[in-house]
């Protein structure tokens, strides 16, 4: 079978690998779609990958073999690759996706193959098999969705009417504005984009206003209810996006992290604005299989439709070329296919 491998230049190529066998309580399934994810580039560049592995994890596929009773062959599944252990104290607490277990990957050798086996801690909890209503397109979304409903969240909004800014139109910025705009339908939204063809795909897609970084202080003030924000989506990562999202946030208002910085990045902050006015700031990771159980439940209802945002479907072979597209921003979601 085809599987993309990791290359020391920090891109993917294509080779054979054998296919793997499954053992009981696990499954084999072709790859329908697999996203190609911000995390993927930035385990290609900045977090200095092992070249030779097989990344992926958005992954929709077809069951061909089973060794367990909750799938058989000809299944479609969304196949999440991790998963919590349930029982521990952070999962006991709520804290699911800091569980020492979930890191582990329990798609084998990765989304990124023709074919790949799905472990039997992934069938017993993440897997889920898809009515036939469902697109296979939308289905590649629940894995980040879920991720991004976990950080709003973890915003706690409350009230009818929140003021929100999300910084960055890349595919999880607007991601986060299809899930904020169905989750709080009445909310107020901002979106910060240097990039003006994105800003005009935000508005299309339900963003009240969409400004250059560069002017969102004033548009905040402009545009927003009291000139800030109840909180703030951080997607873009970096120093200057968080010195943004800290003064376009309310006094007690949330700034949620949901970017990977440059390998080794750090931010610096005045502790005394953000101590004197209980300003928070909070990381949002990843999803569990809670909050993708809730995602599949919106994309079912018809209320999530997270499509538009897919720009380019390649084919395995063209992996490299999904690459090069993401990092020129010349792509928003790109979705492989065998």
């Amino acid at each position: 079978m085809k599987v993309a491998l990791t290359t020391a230049a920090g891109s993917l190529e294509v080779v054979e690998a054998p296919e793997p066998g499954i053992g009981d309580g696990e499954a084999l399934i072709e790859l329908i779609y697999c996203g190609f994810c911000g995390t993927d580039l930035y385990k290609l560049g900045d977090a200095g990958r092992t070249p030779g592995e097989v990344l992926g994890h958005e992954v929709v596929g077809r069951v061909v073999e089973s060794r367990s009773t909750s799938l058989r062959a000809g299944d479609r599944v969304v196949a999440p690759h991790h998963a919590p252990c349930g029982d521990c104290r952070l999962c006991r607490s709520g804290a699911e996706t800091m569980c020492p277990r979930f890191a582990e990957n329990l798609l084998d050798p990765g989304g990124f193959s023709e074919r790949l086996r799905l472990k039997a801690r992934a069938v017993q909890r993440t897997v889920r098999k898809l009515d036939a209503g469902l697109a296979d397109e939308a289905a590649a979304f629940v894995e980040p969705a879920a991720c991004v409903l976990r950080g709003v969240d973890r915003a706690g909004l409350v009230g009818e009417t929140p003021a929100i800014v999300v910084i960055g139109a890349g595919s999880m910025g607007l991601l986060h504005l299809l899930v904020l705009r169905v989750t709080l339908p009445d909310a107020r939204i901002l979106v910060a984009e240097p990039d003006p063809q994105r800003r005009a795909i935000a508005l299309d897609l339900g963003a009240d206003s969409a400004t250059h970084p560069a002017d969102l202080a004033d548009t905040a003030r402009g545009d927003l209810p009291e000139g800030n924000a109840d909180a703030v989506f951080d997607t873009a990562g970096g120093q200057r996006a968080f010195d943004l999202a800290l003064e376009v946030t309310r006094p007690g208002g949330r700034v949620v992290l949901f970017a990977h910085a440059a390998r080794d990045a750090r931010v610096t902050f005045d502790i005394n604005k953000v101590f004197r006015s209980e300003r928070q700031v909070i990381g949002a990771y990843s999803g569990s299989p809670a909050e993708q159980t809730r995602v599949l439940d919106l994309l079912y209802e018809g209320t999530l439709d997270p499509t538009p945002l897919v720009t380019h479907r390649l084919p395995l072979d063209r992996a490299a070329e999904a690459v090069d597209l993401c990092r020129r921003r010349a792509a928003l979601k790109v979705l492989l296919h065998p």
